[in-house]
This record gives C-alpha cells, sequence and structure tokens, in this order.
C-alpha cells in the first residue's frame, strides 16, 4: 500500500511538471507578441499616387510635405523627413526611441524631370 501511493505521488507530481511547461510554452510567448508595437504600413505609399503631395516634394516645399504627413499619419507618432536627391543620404538627427521608416521615389513630372527620394522617419510620442 505504501508502494502504491509513492507511485501516485510521482505521477501527481510528473503531471504537475507537464502542466506547468504546457502553461509556459504557449501562453508566455503569446504576452511577448502581444507586447510588441506595430507600425502604420504604407504611409508614404498612399502619398505616392497624391498629386498635391507629389507637387509639394517636386517643389522642394517642406511646409506643405509637413501637412501632407500630418494629415495620413496618426496623432500618436511624431515624424521627421529627409527629402534628397542622393538615395544613400544620411537620416537627421532622430530620438532614442524605436524609429520606423517608409521611403518613396519620385520620378518628377512632364515639365520637371528630377529625381527625389522621401524619407519618413516616424516614433510613438511619449
Amino acid at each position: 500500500m505504501v508502494d502504491k501511493k509513492g507511485v501516485f505521488r510521482t505521477l501527481e507530481a510528473l503531471i504537475a511538471i507537464f502542466i506547468t511547461f504546457m502553461f509556459l510554452a504557449f501562453y508566455l510567448p503569446q504576452q511577448r507578441e502581444q507586447a510588441r508595437p506595430e507600425a502604420p504600413q504604407g504611409i508614404l505609399s498612399g502619398l505616392r499616387d497624391n498629386e498635391e503631395f507629389r507637387n509639394c516634394a517636386i517643389q522642394k516645399n517642406s511646409t506643405c510635405i509637413n501637412q501632407s504627413i500630418e494629415k495620413n499619419l496618426e496623432d500618436k507618432y511624431d515624424f521627421k523627413f529627409n527629402l534628397s536627391e542622393d538615395p544613400n543620404a544620411a537620416p537627421p538627427t532622430l530620438p532614442q526611441k524605436r524609429v520606423y521608416a517608409n521611403s518613396v521615389f519620385i520620378a518628377g513630372n512632364m515639365t520637371n524631370s528630377t529625381s527625389l527620394v522621401v524619407r519618413l522617419y516616424f516614433w510613438a510620442k511619449s
């Protein structure tokens, strides 16, 4: 009778360990995945087809570009943009946070055959 109690206690301990590992294997990784913030996708891809934004970029009008981005980017983000003809241009000074980046290449129009790269850097407001 004493040996049966020992076997059942050992079996009970093994089942408890198994349940604990199953909890750790399924529950904890899901918590980490949910905690990662998702960046909004395609901010500049929507503006790429906007004729007003394209004209602002071709004219290198920073105020107009700034307003267009503010309209399309959620209020919970701060941003900076870089407008240059050099595709390898250095980014502006950015904060020590998780920074997301989007870029779009603008090839000009019929009267102005310039090629520009608009890069958008954005991050969550504090």
